[in-house]
Formats: C-alpha cells, structure tokens, sequence
C-alpha cells in the first residue's frame, strides 16, 4: 500500500465518483480504479458501494478512512522530515572547538544556525589541537575548529577563518593612557609581558620582545586575560576574546606605534570530504565560510 492508492481512496471519497477523483488528479479513471483495487485486495473487502451516479463507503471503508487519513498525514509529515534534512534545515551537528574559540565569531555562527535552522541540534566539545584531532578519528566530533596551520595530512580543512590579535591592558594600568610609543617601551613598563602562544608567528614575535631583566610569565589565554583583568600587565588576546570587556571599557586596546598585524587562524576541519558529511554538517560549514576566508 502506498500514498498515491491511499490519496485515490480518499479523493473518490471526498468527490464520490470515481471519474471526478481521476480529473482531481489528473489521472485516468482505470488508474483510479487499479489504486482502489490495490487496497481492496489488501484488506479483504469492498471500500465503496454505488449509490445513484456515484459511490459511497461500505461499513469496511468507513472504518478504514480514518486510518487512511492518518497514512496520509504521517507519509506526508515524513516526505517533508526528509527534504528539511536533505536541505540541511534538520539533523545532529557534534562541533568540537578550542576553549579560546567559543565566543565571538563561533557564538555568532551558532546564534545565526538556531535562527535559521532551529531544528540542528548542536552539540559542542572543547579541547586543543591535538585533542581535537584525535576526537575526530575517535567519531565524537564530526568536525572541529584547530589552530592553522596544523601538521596532520589525514584531516580535510574547508575553510579558515583569521581573528585579529591586539594587545590589552586594564583601564587603571598606567600604559592605558600613553600614546606614540613602540611596542618595546610597553613591555619593558608594563610589569609583567604575558606571553599567549597563539601561534607559531606570534610567539616568535613575542619572544623577540624579551630582554634579559624584562619581567615576563607565559600563561594560556584565560588566565592571561585573568591576569590584566586584575590590573596586572599587558597582554596578546584575539579581539573577538574581549571585545564586551573592550565595549564596556573594562580593558582598552593599546596601538604601539610599531605593533604588526597579526592573527590567530582557526580552520575547520573533518575527517571526510564535503560531500560525505551531512547536510546539517553542510549548512555549518556554509556559515562559518560566510565569515572565514574560504
């Protein structure tokens, strides 16, 4: 039994004739009556009786319509479940990104996926490059948000998106409010230079800050950032990390005269090729490349 003998039977019911349910559809009145037979011969029994011109339900087609209907409904409410997961408007997304990368761009992208396709759920996993990777090949994230460049030749990346480095400093610190001076002269007043690896080229660059005397601690980014929260030096955050604390003047952005544009790049990556992952995979992917490079 299928949706197009269920919609014969219940069109010939609404119409009561046959020849006007074969117009409805478009369809010739011997298809009609085939499709009508087809579920006869399923059940056991006669679904209509004539009456005048045209037809009326046995006492066995009565009972079986509402049964009819709901087929109906349900086959219909299926055909459209699996065209919004074709279509990347419904399914299971697992997300695996860096605990530095859950705010900024990455909250925008999520926020943007629920508005337009509330029906993905999301389910997101923190962890570093390496833990990333190996949760990937362990099938518990289907993609991920690492470092680039990353040195693995197994894993696909679909695109990279670069957040702008700056350095920081608390309101009330004394550089907050020095101009026109280089990036050497604010480490060596700052007490102390927070040293973040962000990356190989940042590191290099700040490591090239460093001379011997100068007060320094390398931290990860958090307690980095808890650091000049309490007043204490200056460090190297990506922009997106602080901007509510930048907005609200909490931390303000020093502009050293010599400071080099640098960034700290995220590519998302998978174990599959585009094409073999879901289409709320996809529909991800597609977003995230709206505000990465490509």
């Amino acid at each position: 039994m299928d949706i197009n003998q269920l919609e014969a039977f219940v069109h010939v019911v609404r119409l009561g004739s046959y020849s006007k349910a074969a117009r409805h559809l478009n369809l010739s009145q011997p298809t009609i009556s085939i499709r009508v037979q087809g579920i006869e011969k399923m059940i056991g029994g006669s679904l209509f009786q004539r009456a005048g011109k045209g037809v009326a339900l046995t006492d066995i087609g009565k009972g079986f319509l509402p049964y009819a209907l709901q087929m109906i409904d349900v086959l219909s409410r299926g055909v459209d479940r699996v065209k919004s997961i074709q279509e990347g408007k419904v399914g299971h997304v697992t997300i695996g990104t860096l605990p530095t990368f859950t705010s900024g761009a990455f909250s925008s992208i999520i926020s943007q996926l629920h508005r337009s396709s509330a029906d993905i759920q999301v389910e997101i996993h923190t962890g570093h490059n390496e833990q990333l990777i190996e949760m990937l090949f362990d099938g518990f994230i289907k993609i991920g948000l690492i470092t680039y460049p990353y040195f693995n030749s197994e894993i696909r990346h679909h695109a990279v998106l670069k957040e702008p480095l700056i350095l920081v400093a608390h309101r009330d610190h004394l550089i907050a409010v020095t101009h026109d001076r280089t990036v050497s002269e604010l480490v060596k007043v700052c007490s102390p230079y927070i040293i973040v690896d962000w990356s190989e080229e940042s590191k290099h660059w700040q490591k090239s800050m460093i001379t011997p005397g100068l007060d320094y601690l390398e931290l990860p980014p958090s307690t980095a950032l808890d650091f000049v929260l309490s007043n204490n030096g200056i460090t190297l955050v990506t922009e997106s990390m602080v901007q509510d604390l930048l907005d609200n003047n909490t931390l303000v952005k020093l502009n050293p005269v010599d400071f080099p544009q640098m960034y700290r790049q995220i590519a998302l990556v998978s174990l599959d090729s585009e094409d073999l992952l879901s289409p709320a995979v996809r529909t991800f992917i597609d977003l995230f490349r709206v505000r990465s490079d490509g």
